[in-house]
């Protein structure tokens, strides 16, 4: 009796995945360990190995397809099978025998068919669900299957609508019009992976977080002198010191004054968890999109050790090797676009925290300090909070408790572990 290969909850809240490539085919034969495929779940490639050595029977879902845990994956032949479950991310069962399909009624779209979110897609743009047909598993209709149907024909059909004469009625009929586009006019992108899970994410957040944006700048020269000290002394050790080890320190030092910035609401229990550790998110950029990495405890750890990590972590989430739980349980984060460009900007928080502050370009400026106009090293920052739990005095008096420790690093010198 063949045996199915079920997709297994990968641990973090884990629900689902996206099939990214498979290595295998219907009728190839593999050994223990071997992999099967590659699954993207929530930013990280999580590769997928056989249960056995054997043949497989039957594969289930395409490359760019959603599956969710408890999925089949694969079907192997009963010939021969030896198991190993000891690296395999799966679960195993008997493949049930003479299943009925069930026949829905055509007339009305089984929920089991579109998850809530999909049918809100639908009705959102006016797609009849009962039309669409599903591409996902059992038939499933998925984001991609609403999109497609509602821009499906790239040459449509408008028909002109009749014309009242003056004092009388409109004319019967219209005039059928061919609208054409011109060849190559439109490229058609597939929406998944990380852009997809970025937007889901980006979309919980602004729906369910009244967001609110502080902006003031930080006056980086002296932290600038101290940057320029260590840095050779740093690079020896084949590190790069940036700046964002000393922001990064700031933050903490300002969310031990104002632990409010350090929570999240617990919506089903109408709580406020005020969180009693650090976990500093950082959003890097990378090409295959933005991914935010925790730096765990940071407050726990030096300048040097932060810098090691932010290189490390960093390198994994451009290559696409980090850890899944590298991508989990940050409770403030920190996004610098200004390596990019850009001044102020208005941040979406990493929900379900409860603040990110964006840092700018650092720019030369002239300032005026004790009646005299000086150059100094300004950095435009950006502080969005979730007005639910933070008021506006709060969230300015953390800003200012950041810029004070940005301005006078030797308070970070005095309060390091």
């Amino acid at each position: 009796m063949p045996k199915e290969f079920k997709f297994a909850d990968l641990g973090e809240g884990i629900t689902e995945g996206e099939i990214v490539k498979w290595f295998v085919q219907e009728g190839s034969a593999v050994t223990v360990d071997q992999t099967l495929l590659e699954v993207e779940t929530d930013k990280a490639i999580v590769p997928i190995s056989s249960p056995f050595t054997g043949i497989i029977k039957a594969i289930h879902g395409k490359e760019g397809e959603i599956i969710k845990v408890g999925d089949v994956l694969v079907e192997f032949s009963d010939e021969r099978l030896k198991k190993d479950f000891g690296s395999v991310v799966g679960i195993l069962e008997e493949a049930p025998e003479d299943l009925e399909e069930a026949r829905p009624d055509p007339g009305v779209i089984e929920k089991s068919r579109a998850i809530p979110s999909v049918r809100v897609l639908a009705r959102s743009i006016g797609v009849d669900l009962n039309r669409v047909k599903g591409t996902g598993p059992e038939g499933r209709i998925r984001k991609e299957d609403v999109l497609a149907y509602s821009s499906a024909s790239e040459v449509e059909s408008k028909r002109l609508a009749p014309h009242a004469a003056p004092g009388g009625k409109p004319e019967s009929g219209g005039i059928e019009i061919e609208v054409v586009r011109p060849p190559d006019s439109v490229e058609r992108i597939p929406f998944k992976g990380i852009r997809r899970t970025a937007a889901r994410l980006v979309v919980d957040s602004v729906q369910k977080i009244p967001h609110v944006t502080f902006m003031d700048k930080a006056d980086m020269t002296r932290l600038q002198e101290v940057r320029e000290q260590e840095k050779t002394a740093i690079e020896k050790q084949g590190l790069k010191l940036t700046y964002l080890p000393f922001i990064i320190k700031s933050v903490i030092a300002g969310l031990k004054l104002y632990p409010y910035l350090n929570s999240s609401l617990d919506e089903g229990r109408q709580e406020i968890i005020l969180k009693k550790y650090y976990h500093i998110g950082i959003a890097v950029d990378t090409p295959n999109g933005l991914m935010v990495f925790a730096l765990k405890n940071a407050d726990q750890k030096s300048i040097l050790e932060i810098a090691r990590e932010l290189n490390d972590l960093g390198q994994k989430a451009v290559s696409r090797t980090i850890d899944l739980k590298d991508l989990k349980g940050s409770t403030f984060t920190i996004t610098n676009y200004g390596v990019i460009g850009g001044t102020y900007g208005t941040p979406i928080i990493n929900y379900p925290e409860a603040a990110i502050l964006g840092v700018g370009k650092i720019e030369d400026q002239a300032v005026v300090i004790n009646g005299k106009i000086v150059i100094r090293k300004i950095a435009p920052l950006s502080l969005a909070f979730d007005h639910r739990l933070i008021d506006g005095a709060d969230a300015g008096r953390f800003l200012n408790a950041v810029i004070e420790h940005i301005q006078n690093p030797n308070l970070l010198l005095i309060e390091s572990r």
